[in-house]
């Protein structure tokens, strides 16, 4: 006997630091933690001050969407760039679940890097797990994908508008190689960068110490000029950290602890 299609799944509300927004995917507990304040609240606290209508916001590592659906509910256009296959599926269905904050968000099926071509990418538990990395990419279940160069990247985000831009990068490992080449390819209306680093992620891959430091030196010698201020109390050598940097001007934030 033929069994009926299996119902869709129905939006549940979530508010994400008084932002309301509707998701669909498989992720309650991590929602649950989003909700109650666990989840990057130095990140969210940041973007509320940096996002707003007429800013433009790329989001590179996406995800399943918490900061594109939070800049889009704040009134931001939003360049959702993400590289795993499975959560793009749910950043898209999370994204159709919000009929009125989806004409606010594009979606680019990339992976930033520094150089065009094929990237070879993969989990670090499974599919679609938030940590998806270049890092990992000789790990069982890699895949490859096509990279979007910061040129790109700049020109896909023009097309959203000519308002401030706010970007954020969480790719777990990537953003080494990829911000000084990205910061010099930001227009001057970039006025805020979200970075989070990820030394660990190098270090369990076999980058010695020395090395991170030097990488995480140039990184932020790229940022000369700008207001840096570090998110939590360990530097982005130490730990998971996120770096707040701003042109011209200090976005007040909380130094909360970011942990997973």
């Amino acid at each position: 006997m033929t069994q009926p299609p299996s119902a869709a799944p129905q939006p549940r509300p979530v508010r994400l630091a008084g932002v309301a927004i509707h998701v669909v995917d498989d992720k309650p507990t991590f929602w649950a933690r989003a909700e109650a304040g666990d989840w990057e609240p130095e990140t969210l606290d940041a973007l509320a001050a940096a996002t707003g209508p007429g800013v433009v916001m790329l989001d590179i590592g996406a995800w399943v969407g918490p900061t594109a659906l939070f800049a889009a509910a704040r009134g931001a256009r939003v360049l959702a760039v993400e590289a795993d296959p499975a959560a793009l599926r749910e950043l898209n269905a999370n994204i159709a679940a919000n009929p009125t904050l989806a004409p606010r968000i594009s979606v680019l099926a990339r992976a930033a890097a520094p150089e065009p071509g094929q990237i070879r990418m993969g989990p670090a538990r499974k599919p679609g797990d938030s940590m998806s990395s270049i890092i990992h990419g000789g790990r069982d279940g890699a895949w490859d994908v096509e990279a979007a160069t910061p040129a790109a990247l700049m020109m896909a985000v023009a097309a959203l508008g000519d308002g401030p831009l706010t970007v954020k990068i969480d790719i777990e490992g990537g953003e080494y190689a990829l911000l000084p080449p990205l910061v010099a390819a930001l227009p001057d209306r970039a006025t805020t960068l979200l970075c989070a680093f990820h030394p660990r992620i190098l270090a369990a891959a076999g980058v010695d110490t020395d090395t991170i430091a030097a990488l995480t030196a140039g990184c932020l010698q790229a940022l000369q000029g700008w207001f840096v201020q570090v998110l939590g109390e360990e530097g982005p050598c130490e730990a998971l950290s996120t770096v707040l940097t701003a042109r011209n001007t200090t976005i007040a934030c909380s130094r909360a602890d970011r942990r997973r």
